[in-house]
């Protein structure tokens, strides 16, 4: 009997935990603040004239080379967006900076370098798309 409630209260925690994962994934709203391309440690024209999706990843994320394909393919779709990425393994002061808890995540910035939006984890197609609609409608 002891058994079964022991098991009962771990299935439980971890369906707790896995929806607690995925309620801290997705679309967020950016706060708006202006990032600009030294405050990240990229060189001054690393931002697009329209946007960036600003990719902050790390040596152990097994996501990365998805997450930059996905990228990719979205700033193709739409001149002057660029794609710039932030390595946490080399910088680890940006994720505390910035409140980057997972890897990949990206930052969809305005054409002035302002945040409009924040995804963690691995982006969607249409989530990307959703972001990049509100910050920089296609032209």
């Amino acid at each position: 009997m002891t058994a079964w409630i022991g098991l009962l209260l771990g299935v439980v925690a971890a369906v707790v935990l896995g929806l607690l994962w995925q309620r801290g994934q997705g679309l967020r709203r950016g706060s708006g603040e202006r990032i600009r391309p030294a405050e990240v440690a990229l060189p001054g024209d690393a931002y697009g004239r329209r946007g960036t999706l600003l990719l902050f990843t790390s040596p152990q994320d097994v996501q990365r080379d998805r997450a930059r394909a996905v990228l990719a393919h979205a700033a193709a779709e739409r001149p002057g967006i660029a794609v710039a990425e932030v390595d946490l393994g080399a910088r680890g002061d940006l994720a505390g900076r910035y409140a980057v808890t997972l890897t990949p995540t990206v930052f969809v910035l305005d054409g002035d370098g302002r945040l409009r939006a924040r995804l963690k984890g691995l982006p969607t197609p249409t989530t990307l798309t959703e972001a990049l609609a509100r910050t920089a409608p296609p032209t």
